[in-house]
């Protein structure tokens, strides 16, 4: 059998290709397009798509590399080369995506385990839905104290208002409750009230500067009502981060939204419980 009998029994329809490579027409076609993998020849009357034998390595080399989680644009940059080098470089920022995406994956199962068991276990605190979110930057101005008792935090609060309007402080956001470990007599607890500012003023009196960097995951859950029954909201929450694996690694914070400041009707209080978290 002579060079171009042989050459020619390896040349294949698109078809054909298709069937042997176990890829669809379309994607063959769609490759084409990208110039990932271009048929061998076309023919100029028929339009038919014609591959060589030989580029079936070539469909190997891609499906190789889209498991590894390379896009077709970065598969036709690889294709021609086989440094080894580049490719290994490649394919070691990939694995570290991959296990970043693993390790998110394996937080939202144990969040889903823990709501699951919620469910299972018929908890009061059921009706509170704890979620993660990125926090914002945001520049507070307040006042910070050690308070005796829960009694205290309100006029705290009235204080902070005062102070602020007094001073022509513009606010740009809800009263904010920053909650620090105990005080220092271990007695009460050591409490920043505050609210957000767009510039910082020039602050005078016993009125300091707290700033929140953001971009930390927070646990958080929303509490409706006034107060006196908060502590249920707090229960449903280190409960959820108890069962999720979470921890606290930061103050916990309370986000007035709708307070006193806005209403008299406390049935209609709305308060959102923070904690910053990690695994």
């Amino acid at each position: 059998m002579d060079s171009k009998r042989e050459r020619e029994q390896m040349v294949l329809k698109i078809g054909e290709f298709a069937r042997i490579s176990q890829i669809s027409i379309k994607t063959l076609r769609h490759y084409d397009a990208l110039g990932l993998l271009k048929p061998s020849r076309i023919d100029a009357e028929s339009g038919y798509r014609f591959y060589e034998m030989g580029q079936l390595a070539d469909v190997i080399r891609i499906q190789a590399l889209k498991d590894c989680g390379f896009s077709l644009d970065e598969i036709a940059k690889l294709l021609p080369t086989h440094d080894a080098a580049t490719i290994g470089e490649l394919l070691r920022q990939r694995i570290v995506a991959q296990q970043r995406f693993v390790e998110e994956e394996q937080a939202r199962l144990q969040r889903m385990m823990a709501r699951m068991q919620q469910l299972a276990s018929g908890d009061v605190a059921l009706p509170y839905d704890v979620a993660l979110k990125q926090t914002e930057p945001l520049t507070l101005v307040g006042l910070r104290r050690c308070v005796a008792s829960t009694e205290e935090i309100g006029p705290l609060a009235w204080m902070v208002v005062e102070q602020l309007t007094e001073q022509g402080i513009v606010i740009s956001g809800p009263l904010i409750h920053l909650y620090y470990e105990s005080c220092l007599d271990e007695e009460g607890l050591d409490l920043f009230v505050g609210v957000p500012v767009l510039a910082l003023p020039s602050i005078r009196d016993d009125l300091r500067c707290e700033r929140l960097a953001g971009g930390e995951s927070v646990a958080c859950v929303v509490y409706r009502g006034d107060y006196v029954g908060i502590g249920t909201a707090y229960r449903a929450l280190n409960s959820w981060m108890v069962a999720s694996g979470y921890h606290a690694i930061g103050p916990g914070r309370e986000i007035y939204h709708w307070s006193p400041l806005h209403t008299q009707d406390a049935a209609s209080y709305l308060t959102e419980i923070q904690y910053p978290v990690a695994l």
